[in-house]
């Protein structure tokens, strides 16, 4: 049943699925995230509805399982998919006037701003300066979850400019961006305050993708101290740590954004 509008309770199940637990987080932290969504599940679809009904098995299982590290990740799982389930519901089954009225389901595909995708692509674009390590990186764990990085110089030019060599491989589900000190540049006002940035291109693909597949479809990989452009300052990155708690942040944002990402995968 819907109770609210369609763009209201997709922003209220993406804000539940952002905010799930890192991997360190204590079972107490956990158990408070699982009740809240509980709690935003009722006021979603309603108490007693089939999705309230299911949400509240899934914390109950979550209260039974006993601690240690499979059980803290099973908790994660159990919550998330629930979430991630009520979100493609209401993503693909919600009137926009907020009533509850038939939506007849047309496919694989959804409308966005500049055309359609398909939300069973796996493909993932990489946007990246110098720093081929930490792409690499990026690269490897996305393939170890099974989806299909697209890095630009690996694919053949065909005679055609970089702009449209982008344009030809960015029908892409989600693109991942690296800032990572590349450069340096300051203020023309104080040339000696000079700070780590990424390059230019990096920061232009970067704009190109927000405008092409959104926010949503968009996540930032940011190495520590180097300078976030401008207009992107509020927005929610992903520190690139060494500690590699990255993979589960991206994953996360990826979940969300539709593509079949396997948590059970993560290393």
């Amino acid at each position: 049943m819907q109770t609210m509008s369609k763009e209201k309770a997709l922003e209220l199940l993406r804000r539940a699925m952002l905010s799930t637990p890192t991997e360190g987080t204590n079972i107490h932290g956990v158990v408070s995230w699982a009740r809240n969504a509980r709690v935003l599940t009722e006021m979603i679809f309603g108490k007693g509805s089939e999705q309230s009904q299911e949400m509240n098995a899934g914390v109950q299982r979550v209260l039974e399982l006993p601690p240690g590290a499979a059980a803290q990740v099973e908790r994660h799982l159990i919550i998330l998919g629930l979430l991630q389930s009520f979100h493609f519901e209401v993503s693909e089954f919600w009137s926009d006037e907020g009533v509850e009225e038939p939506v007849e389901y047309t496919g694989d595909m959804v409308e966005i701003e500049e055309g359609l995708v398909d939300t069973q692509s796996k493909d993932v674009f990489i946007v990246h300066g110098h720093d081929h390590g930490r792409m690499e990186a990026v690269a490897r764990f996305l393939e170890h979850i099974d989806l299909n990085p697209v890095i630009l110089h690996e694919r053949a030019s065909a005679g055609a400019t970089l702009i449209e060599k982008l344009e030809t491989h960015a029908e892409v589900a989600f693109a991942v961006v690296l800032l990572t000190p590349d450069d340096v540049g300051s203020i023309a006002s104080d040339e000696q305050n000079l700070q780590p940035r990424a390059r230019q291109n990096v920061v232009l693909e970067l704009g190109y993708f927000l405008g092409r597949l959104g926010r949503r479809k968009t996540g930032v990989l940011l190495v520590e101290g180097v300078e976030i452009p401008s207009d992107y300052s509020g927005v929610v990155y992903i520190r690139l740590d060494e500690e590699s708690a990255w993979k589960f942040q991206l994953a996360k944002e990826l979940r969300a954004a539709g593509l079949p990402v396997d948590f059970n995968k993560l290393d």
